[in-house]
């Protein structure tokens, strides 16, 4: 079965017991239990429509402003208003695409798939859930945030490297209690 169809077979719910959300965690669970997804999802507030939305007022406003003062014959400032709202375009798109992440990690009996997303680039890993462990690594230095790894024999991963301490607790719980069902250590 191919990962696509998978995630489409997770959202329209088939064998699900029911989805819990935590703030940017979901969790969903087939009905016996021997299958796991979870959901981690960056804050992601503002829409395409609410970005174009944004990026047509500022426009509106610029070029309003500078055409008034272009009416009055200073003319040189529409061209560096355009030049502007085509930066400010350009860096809130590309923030606005670097802040779209995701990762979608599914524990079976025998594997466990991860799948990261950030804007358009997939990344996929696997990992065998009998050697699988979850650890919260404490920071060397005070004010970085503490690390989420995944560990099976000698393959590591970060996750939920967008998440907030406090979801990177509750989901170092989930994954803990999702994992130890079927790992060996």
């Amino acid at each position: 079965m191919r990962h696509d169809d998978t995630l489409s077979r997770w959202e329209r719910g088939a064998g699900t017991t029911g989805s819990n959300t935590l703030s940017m965690i979901t969790i969903w669970q087939n009905s016996e239990e021997s299958e796991i997804r979870i959901l981690a999802r960056g804050n992601f507030s503002l829409g395409a429509g609410g970005l174009a939305n944004l990026l047509l007022a500022l426009a509106a406003v610029t070029l309003c402003l500078a055409g008034m003062l272009a009416w009055q014959g200073y003319w040189p400032v529409l061209a560096f208003a355009i030049v502007q709202i085509a930066l400010v375009a350009w860096i809130f798109i590309r923030a606005w695409e670097r802040s779209w992440v995701a990762e979608v990690i599914e524990i079976h009996k025998d594997r466990i798939e991860v799948m990261h997303q950030r804007h358009k680039k997939k990344s996929c890993y696997e990992f065998e859930t009998a050697w699988a462990v979850v650890e919260f690594q404490q920071p060397e230095i005070a004010w970085y945030s503490p690390r989420l790894v995944l560990r099976s024999g000698a393959k590591t991963l970060e996750l939920g490297s967008f998440l907030t301490n406090a979801e990177k607790r509750q989901l170092v719980e989930h994954l803990s209690s999702a994992i130890k069902k079927h790992s060996a250590m």
